[in-house]
């Protein structure tokens, strides 16, 4: 057992090349520095699936239960600053970011997780 980050991009217009090309770059380095692949998983992000209106990036990170608080901490606050800079290379669109039942919020391109 273990919680997940879960999160989703919505905007009317598709992720450009470019952008794309950013999050792969972002997603790579995070997930090349993260210092416990044994205990959760890496970065993730979904198959784009044009059949949703007008998600444009989607993607969920289970991390394991069986972590010290410690480890923990570090672990979701690394995800969530990799979801930071994605979030700066697509900074027009409506991000939904959640730890399973908690939601994620930006103040001034920071997050903290809602009360």
């Amino acid at each position: 057992m273990g919680v997940s980050i879960y999160y989703t991009a919505e905007r009317a217009t598709l992720l450009t090349e470019q952008e794309q090309e950013n999050i792969t770059l972002i997603v790579d380095k995070y997930n090349e520095s993260f210092e416990h692949t044994e205990e959760a998983e890496s970065f993730d992000l979904y198959a784009y699936d044009d059949s949703e209106s007008e998600v444009i990036l989607a993607g969920a990170t289970k991390i394991s239960s069986s972590m010290d608080v410690e480890d923990l901490i570090y672990t979701l606050g690394h995800w969530l600053e990799c979801l930071t800079e994605i979030r700066l290379v697509v900074a027009d669109a409506e991000w939904h970011v959640h730890l399973d039942d908690t939601d994620a919020v930006w103040v001034d391109d920071k997050w903290q997780m809602e009360e």
